[in-house]
């Protein structure tokens, strides 16, 4: 593992390293072994924080909540720099040699991470970073905070197995909300998402095309259907759909209305089309997932 700084600690701040045998039992864990913190905390106006490695042989999230700092990674193209400001997230994958430090004139307020396990390399992934970018800029990041407080409130009991697995579930589910809140930061100024949602609930009677939402959203249908997809990972079309299939399902849970019913509710004419959708969403008929709903009420 990558030492964490020796950065002398001020009130307010913390560092919390996971003993060697927590971290060998997190590696182990059916809970735990895909993706664990070793080692983290939270560094408050950390002026003088200074690290330069040449060895890194884990995974290290900065997240930047106040001040501002600079960082510096050795990749195959080069060397890259840049500022980490307020609002913004530093991600330094395993075995790149890298150097960061608090600004001199407004040294950044840090929450950090040093994590591993078997799927940990594929970070970026969850990020949806790109080769070479490290750095990403998160929306409404202050919903993550009671989430930190419980990671960070651990250090003070006393470690043992159980609290530490604790800490990985914690770790995971923060990871797991940072693609929504910098698909956020990248694509607030677009169009509002949940207007569209309920712009789409409250015509899923109707047979909406792209034109239509597109125009709910003030853009064209080119730029929408690109800008939909980049937030939501999939089409407009497709999203629709599946919302009407939701639908289909809540309505073929709570009534007796026959399919070929439920499917002009929401639009569809033919209902052996609707089946047909239903099954590529749902992976069974509509009938089959009635029939084996009703068995387990």
């Amino acid at each position: 593992m990558s030492q964490p700084s020796s950065w002398p600690l001020p009130a307010g701040s913390s560092r919390i390293v996971l003993p060697l045998e927590l971290i060998e039992h997190l590696a182990r864990h059916p809970l735990s072994k895909h993706f664990y913190p070793v080692a983290y905390g939270h560094y408050l106006a950390a002026r003088g924080h200074r690290v330069e490695r040449e060895a890194h042989t884990d995974h290290l999230l900065i997240f930047c909540h106040r001040g501002c700092g600079h960082y510096r990674v050795h990749t195959d193209q080069g060397v890259q720099s840049g500022s980490l400001h307020t609002g913004q997230l530093l991600l330094l994958p395993a075995g790149l040699a890298h150097a960061y430090q608090a600004d001199q004139d407004t040294p950044w307020s840090i929450y950090w991470t040093h994590f591993s396990g078997l799927e940990a390399s594929h970070s970026m992934d969850i990020l949806g970073l790109q080769p070479g970018q490290f750095v990403l800029k998160l929306e409404n990041w202050q919903s993550l905070l009671p989430s930190v407080t419980d990671l960070l409130n651990l250090q003070h009991q006393r470690w043992q197995r159980q609290r530490a697995v604790r800490a990985a579930t914690l770790f995971q589910n923060l990871m797991a909300q940072l693609p929504d809140l910098a698909s956020q930061a990248q694509h607030t100024q677009d169009f509002d998402l949940l207007a569209l949602e309920r712009f789409m609930q409250d015509n899923s009677h109707r047979n909406l095309d792209l034109a239509d939402i597109a125009q709910v959203a003030g853009l064209s249908r080119f730029h929408f259907a690109k800008k939909f997809k980049a937030v939501t990972g999939t089409s407009p079309m497709r999203y629709f759909n599946e919302l009407k299939i939701k639908l289909a399902c809540q309505q073929l849970d709570s009534s007796t209305d026959s399919v070929r019913t439920i499917a002009q509710s929401l639009g569809f004419d033919d209902p052996y089309y609707f089946s047909r959708l239903f099954k590529k969403v749902m992976g069974i008929a509509p009938s089959t997932y009635r029939d084996s709903h009703q068995q387990h009420l």
